[in-house]
């Protein structure tokens, strides 16, 4: 019995060590996905999945990656990488542009 207890808690104990290593590595995975998303959202207007004049393009970040200034539009641009999805923020902005939401406002300071 002695035996078999010592083996169940050497195996419970190997077990532990392999889910914590399992864990270190999937964050390890993520924020290597995330640190590649960042890049191809920089490189992105010099690429040819870019449809615009990277000189229109200026970069934001937050929530949305681009905003386009063209002659004829102004067009709001997400980058997405690999499997990475909308936000739900980035959702409910393209949600409020697709329903015409969207307004210019002047502010003057005096």
């Amino acid at each position: 019995a002695a035996l078999a207890l010592t083996l169940c808690f050497f195996i419970y104990r190997e077990n532990n060590s392999l889910r914590e290593d399992y864990k270190k590595l999937l964050s390890q995975k993520k924020k290597s996905e995330v640190v590649t998303g960042q890049i191809a959202e920089k490189l992105a207007p010099f690429t040819d999945h870019f449809p615009y004049n990277p000189q229109d393009a200026q970069f934001l970040g937050n929530p949305i990656d681009y905003v386009v200034f063209e002659k004829e539009k102004i067009s709001i641009v997400e980058i997405k990488s690999g499997r990475s999805r909308l936000t739900k923020k980035q959702r409910d902005i393209k949600a409020l542009i697709e329903k015409g939401k969207v307004e210019f406002m002047e502010i003057r300071i005096k």
